[in-house]
């Protein structure tokens, strides 16, 4: 799994199933269950400060403590959190995502008419 990642050293009890899950608002079986491919694509989408970010307020840091480990305080934090999260929401992640579960393709139905 993700032994010596950042992941871990902040969340110990949570996964990245479900921390996705309750931010797209879907049950965790429509997520991946590959955690380094989860891991992989925050991490390819995000920089480095706003991976950081994530996992260190999901983990439950406080804003203090996440502001001195990023180097922001105040707002600028606020406004890079707001970022970064509203980045984990665009499509793009969400599908990759989604894909990762089983690399099903969607089809949309065609009218006949």
């Amino acid at each position: 799994m993700l032994e010596n990642s950042l992941w871990l050293r902040y969340n110990p009890n949570k996964t990245i199933r479900e921390v996705l899950a309750r931010l797209y608002e879907c049950s965790a079986v429509e997520i991946g269950d590959d955690e380094r491919a989860l891991y992989a694509s925050l991490k390819r989408h995000l920089t480095k400060k706003e991976f950081r970010m994530v996992m260190m307020n999901e983990g439950g840091l406080s804003a203090e403590e996440i502001g001195e480990e990023v180097g922001l305080s105040g707002d600028e934090l606020k406004k890079a959190q707001y970022k970064a999260y509203r980045k984990i929401r665009q499509d793009k992640i969400r599908l990759e995502v989604r894909a990762s579960q089983g690399k099903e393709e969607f089809e949309p139905e065609v009218d006949a008419e």
